[in-house]
């Protein structure tokens, strides 16, 4: 798959496709219907098939919210779904306050006509332009002619929208298994294993302490069941907590710690996925060292149970 790099006012060379247009994030169901849709119509019309993007997340550049941007999917992580599923071609646009001031008829020009676009398929909400006002009824009228389009209608499960926002709140709920289903995979994190207190190994439950590598979504505080991915390839099943460890400070940031099960070696250093699988119970502080492990205990049984459906 071909990855072309833009920031404005750089223009693609053209090269006709079909073209789909979006952000894309987490590559959902609702996404892959989309691009399936884009796909088909590149083999009725035997040319490429593109997908159009856009990073950093509008949101982040434009300032709205005071909230951090957090991303289901970075952007490596969308690329591989998307060359997974067949895609030939993603032109990566770099958002800017610039290219957010472009009327939607600049858009069209800069972009889908000097690509040489022969087909758009986007999302019935999808916009374009400053402010947006560039809808899916509008693309007619803006492609001068050179490209008609189809408009794929919304995508849902358990009769509600599947959508980027729908599983951030599964995500936040601690509806990890959830929020699989409607990404058609589990939840995935990486990050690099740095230096903690060590407390888990002194009390028979090592941690691998987890920074992560990119502004993720971060499940609700609690403890999970994880499979977790090594460098090496190698997987092993886990148990993973976030939260601020309450049974040893009163206060604290929040971190990420996984206790791989059938596992003792040294991992400092070296950066894990994690896939997130199901969620076992709150973190709560406890009464001493012996209640704590006598929970941690069940949560590895728990966790194994979980991992073995």
């Amino acid at each position: 798959m071909d990855i072309i790099h833009l920031t404005y006012p750089e223009r693609p060379v053209e090269d006709p496709a079909v073209i789909a247009l979006g952000f894309f994030d987490g590559v959902h169901l609702g996404h892959q219907r989309v691009l399936q849709v884009a796909l088909e119509k590149g083999r009725q019309l035997n040319v490429p098939v593109a997908v159009m993007t856009f990073d950093p997340h509008p949101k982040q550049v434009l300032g709205q919210g005071t909230e951090q941007v957090r991303y289901i999917t970075p952007l490596d992580r969308k690329l591989e779904k998307m060359a997974q599923l067949g895609i030939d071609r993603v032109y990566v646009i770099e958002f800017t306050i610039t290219f957010s001031e472009l009327s939607p008829q600049d858009f069209v020009d800069h972009y889908l006509i000097a690509a040489g676009a022969c087909h758009i398929v986007a999302g019935f909400d999808y916009s374009y332009g400053r402010f947006g006002a560039g809808k899916m009824e509008t693309l007619d009228f803006h492609s001068r002619g050179r490209f008609d389009h189809t408009t794929v209608s919304e995508h849902q499960a358990d009769k509600e929208k599947v959508s980027s926002t729908r599983i951030r709140h599964l995500l936040a709920s601690g509806a990890v298994s959830e929020a699989a289903t409607l990404l058609g995979e589990p939840y995935q994190t990486k990050g690099i294993v740095i230096h903690g207190d060590a407390r888990g190994r002194q009390i028979g439950f090592p941690t691998a302490n987890i920074r992560p590598e990119f502004s993720y979504v971060i499940p609700k505080l609690g403890v999970y069941a994880t499979f977790v991915h090594l460098e090496d390839g190698r997987k092993y099943p886990a148990m993973t907590n976030i939260g601020r460890r309450p049974t040893f400070y009163e206060t604290g940031d929040v971190s990420i710690e996984t206790h791989l099960l059938q596992f003792d070696e040294d991992l400092y250093g070296q950066e894990l996925k994690l896939e997130w699988m199901a969620y076992l119970r709150d973190e709560r502080a406890f009464d001493g060292i012996d209640s704590l492990k006598t929970q941690l205990a069940q949560d590895k049984i728990n966790a194994l149970q979980a991992l073995t459906v």
